[in-house]
């Protein structure tokens, strides 16, 4: 499993600033997303825009696959897991966060031909998270309604007093109709140069990713909700390079301070 990496964004006053809209309900309750194409109106022209990227530091935590590792010269990546970690799981359609309770299995990896050990959770755990100041319990999060993010699109997001959009951009170099599990048809592109930013109140914008190429997958979006109890929207997202990879990125709000958090494990042949 590669290092993962930790990011801190700067200009925290702007961000927290950043958070009122017309279109916004107040209260304790999660709201509702909506999936535009991309249009400029989404923003105020009369507000200061800010484009900030994430710069690196590891110092803040990580968070864990659950899923099989591959042991290559006896370097085991579920090492890191104790007691003191978070899981975040899914149970009937609401989620929450809790102490871990899984169980590691060896084995073997027929493909890389090389022992392997298998992280297995007692829940329907989305990832691991070793991060300070969570705490157990239910957790508020919102549908969604559109996981792709393709460039052009962007998705909104009401939550509180917070108005969050997140816009898409790159370039589609294909497109083709694919069948999924349950066979519905619908669209797919092979994306390169492709950026997620988001904007907050229609103030200032981050970029929250960005990816060369895509080869045969493409990110979407696997929850948005408030991990850290903030009072602000958390995403998480499924962003691998290519179909042999699992890849997930925490965004976290983290009170104004926001961190990003990468974890992924390459399964190829």
């Amino acid at each position: 499993m590669k290092n993962y990496s930790v990011f801190t964004l700067l200009f925290t006053l702007l961000f927290i600033q950043a958070c009122d809209s017309p279109s916004t309900k107040k209260g304790n309750t999660a709201l509702d997303s909506t999936v535009t194409k991309d249009d400029t109106s989404l923003i105020s022209k009369d507000s200061a825009r800010l484009s900030v990227a994430a710069t690196s530091d590891s110092s803040k935590g990580q968070i864990f696959l659950v899923r099989s590792y591959r042991i290559w010269e006896k370097e085991d990546p579920t090492a890191v897991l104790n007691n003191d970690w978070f899981d975040l799981y899914e149970l009937e359609g609401k989620y929450y966060l809790d102490k871990v309770d899984y169980e590691v299995k060896d084995g073997y990896d027929e493909c890389a031909q090389v022992p392997s050990k298998s992280v297995e959770s007692k829940r329907n755990s989305l990832l691991f998270l070793n991060i300070k100041g969570l705490k157990t319990g239910a957790l508020e999060n919102l549908k969604i309604n559109h996981s792709e993010i393709w460039p052009k699109e962007s998705v909104e997001y009401n939550f509180r007093k917070q108005h969050v959009i997140l816009k898409g951009s790159g370039d589609i170099k294909s497109t083709e109709v694919q069948t999924d599990e349950k066979g519905h048809e619908k669209i797919f592109h092979e994306v390169a140069h492709y950026k997620l930013n988001a904007t907050f109140g229609g103030r200032n914008e981050l970029t929250l990713f960005q990816k060369d190429q895509y080869e045969h997958v493409f990110m979407s979006t696997q929850f948005v909700g408030d991990i850290d109890r903030d009072g602000q929207l958390d995403f998480i997202f499924s962003n691998p390079s290519h179909y042999e990879e699992e890849a997930l990125l925490l965004f976290l709000s983290n009170g104004g301070n926001p961190l990003i958090f990468e974890a992924n494990e390459q399964f190829d042949c």
